[in-house]
């Protein structure tokens, strides 16, 4: 009978200590990990109006998320391209870095717009068409 009591003492002790571990591993109050993490790119997306600087006229562009990498962006008609594929911009706190590609159209482009006070993307990129090289600036806002 003496050992039945001390193997369910042994079991309660074993059952108790797991538990508390349990509780001890489980915590949520780690004021170092914040989550969720908002995204940066967010304040980048949707329909800008473009006063393009290079006389391409006023036109609209689109960013939107890049389902293929969480830092990148794409942008639909970026200097009034009408291009058929977007370009892709990396987000980098506040400024979009549209690295050298090029287009759909054949051209070649790259710039850097950055996000202001006034909810406004000030841009400066280079533009090239058939091997004309034009540095540009642009202002987009909603």
């Amino acid at each position: 009978m003496k050992s039945n009591v001390l193997l369910s003492y042994v079991y309660l002790m074993g059952f108790t200590l797991a538990m508390m571990m349990s509780m001890v591993s489980c915590t949520t109050d780690d004021d170092n990990n914040p989550s969720p993490v908002p995204d940066v790119r967010n304040k980048f997306l949707g329909n800008w109006n473009v006063i393009d600087g290079c006389s391409k006229g006023n036109y609209s562009v689109n960013i939107s998320k890049d389902p293929s990498n969480t830092a990148q962006v794409l942008l639909s008609n970026f200097a009034n391209s009408d291009a058929t594929e977007p370009d892709t911009a990396l987000v980098i706190a506040n400024s979009v870095v549209l690295y050298t590609q090029t287009n759909s159209e054949g051209w070649v482009i790259a710039g850097t717009g950055d996000y202001n006070v006034e909810g406004k993307i000030q841009w400066i990129f280079s533009l090239t068409i058939s091997g004309y090289k034009e540095n540009c600036t642009a202002t987009f806002s909603k």
